[in-house]
């Protein structure tokens, strides 16, 4: 929840400038992991195929929000909305995505 509500806050911080999408989402990604991790008490993540495969999809999906946020953020309603949906889309993408049924959907295609 708390890296979904950074998400959603990024996009609003990123509305009136030139974002660079893709070394903003991998300083994202390196940040939530180690949230992630901080938060969960488990030590150094274990980089498997799994769980790269797992952080890439929200890579992109940070890539996505962010070029939506530069493009179309014209006003502070619809930078809002592309926050809010941002996070939120976060939150459950990655609640799915470190599940056992995201885990096995990830792993079924890895294989």
């Amino acid at each position: 929840m708390l890296i979904a509500f950074i998400l959603g806050f990024w996009c609003i911080w990123s509305a009136n400038r030139d974002v660079n999408s893709l070394g903003e989402s991998l300083g994202f990604t390196l940040m939530a992991i180690v949230i992630k991790s901080l938060m969960e008490w488990s030590g150094v993540p274990n980089l498997d195929n799994l769980t790269m495969a797992q952080w890439g999809i929200l890579f992109v999906y940070v890539v996505v929000c962010l070029e939506l946020t530069d493009r179309f953020s014209s006003s502070m309603a619809l930078n809002m909305t592309i926050a809010v949906a941002s996070a939120l889309g976060y939150f459950f993408l990655g609640q799915y995505v470190f599940s056992a049924a995201g885990a096995a959907t990830v792993n079924g295609w890895l294989s």
